[in-house]
């Protein structure tokens, strides 16, 4: 889009496709800001400790809340600026998909809420991106990757192996309905927000990795929750619901009745297996519901990234890959970002360790796409898809 978004396009569901409100088709293309709200250790530069719970833990232990709070936003000050969102509207991105959690706006795990100067329940970051978005022209995706209580075993929810969301006790209900109000909440500040495309819910929700999540129906039910506590206050904006790990992991809209929803799939795939997750897609077709692969990328070289975007672009799907910037902790993982650092003998931040100026000058300019991170993937490429009609 080659203006700022404006209310005209606010956008919903038809069937399979995504319409704006002069009911033309808007397709979502471009990438995730993953690393930034919430930092994921294997493409972060900090090591002594695993996710962003034990960062914000650590921090707090060492140096006091306050401060604390000052080196976490030291870092998102930072790691994206309007440099990097003119890089991909530059590009021809159109959408772009903001992974944050919890912790960005609530001080414990109790849904003690951060206030802002006038008083109000904090959101800053989120109003941010989505108004230096709006005026490049890009949609905004709000990603939900760290859920209270959280919805994952893996680190990337904020905290490793402590999956509490879906338990059947009363730590586990508070925790679902700090979840719901935090929702709630969100939905209550951008629901008259033409430039937020979808709320996405949930990120990967799976408690264990060995379990057909088709064959436990809790964090479906989870999710009607959060649904519902959105539809309480916005009653116009799509919600996107991840099936995980394959696309028939979900069930039909109509069994909860969900309305206004787009299906979201993530696709990790080995070198033959682009054409599996291809049909699996299509099946899921069925539910007559847009499609979009919120995550993917050629982490394991093929097949080829131009294959990839011409498959998910002739049929139509809506994509964002994996991600926009990352630090290499390895040789290469050039597959992974489209800005990155080489990772050869890349000297680490130590946050059991080092000193609270040492992590607070890591974390300053050092952290600025343009003092240090290269292109890894071919972003050229990736906007000419993007493009496509």
């Amino acid at each position: 889009m080659n203006r700022a978004i404006g209310n005209g396009d606010f956008l919903h569901c038809d069937g399979k496709y995504i319409l704006n409100e002069k009911n033309e088709e808007v397709l979502l293309r471009g990438t995730n800001l993953g690393g930034w709200l919430l930092q994921e250790q294997w493409m972060a530069s900090y090591d002594g400790v695993s996710a962003q719970w034990d960062i914000v833990t650590e921090l707090e232990s060492r140096f006091g809340k306050e401060k604390a709070r000052a080196l976490i936003n030291r870092f998102e000050d930072n790691f994206i600026t309007e440099y990097d969102l003119d890089i991909l509207k530059d590009a021809g991105f159109s959408c772009l998909r903001v992974p944050f959690w919890y912790r960005n706006f609530q001080s414990d795990d109790n849904g003690t809420y951060y206030l802002d100067e006038n008083g109000e329940k904090d959101f800053s970051r989120l109003k941010w991106i989505v108004e230096q978005c709006k005026k490049r022209g890009m949609y905004v995706i709000l990603d939900m990757h760290g859920v209270p209580g959280h919805q994952s075993i893996a680190h990337h929810c904020c905290r490793e192996r402590h999956c509490r969301l879906y338990d059947d006790t009363k730590e586990g209900e508070n925790f679902r309905n700090i979840a719901a109000k935090l929702w709630r909440d969100i939905a209550s500040v951008f629901k008259d927000e033409p430039a937020v495309a979808a709320y996405d819910l949930m990120n990967e929700p799976m408690c264990e990795y060995k379990t057909l999540e088709k064959n436990n129906k809790k964090y479906r039910e989870v999710y009607d929750l959060l649904y519902k506590a959105v539809r309480e206050v916005d009653k116009k904006h799509i919600i996107t619901l991840e099936a995980i790990w394959t696309p028939l992991d979900i069930t039909k809209p109509k069994v909860y009745g969900w309305e206004n929803v787009m299906y979201q799939y993530h696709t990790y795939l080995p070198y033959n297996a682009l054409y599996t997750g291809f049909v699996l897609l299509e099946k899921a077709r069925a539910f007559n519901v847009p499609v979009i692969v919120g995550e993917f990328s050629q982490c394991r070289g093929n097949p080829s990234l131009e294959h990839i975007l011409k498959t998910y672009n002739k049929a139509h799907y809506n994509w964002c890959s994996w991600t926009y910037k990352g630090h290499s902790r390895f040789s290469d993982m050039s597959n992974w970002f489209i800005k990155g650092t080489n990772g050869k003998n890349r000297k680490l931040l130590n946050l059991k360790t080092a000193t609270y100026d040492g992590i607070y000058d890591a974390w300053g300019d050092k952290m600025r796409t343009e003092n240090g991170f290269f292109d890894m993937n071919d972003i050229k490429l990736l906007g000419k898809y993007a493009r496509m009609k």
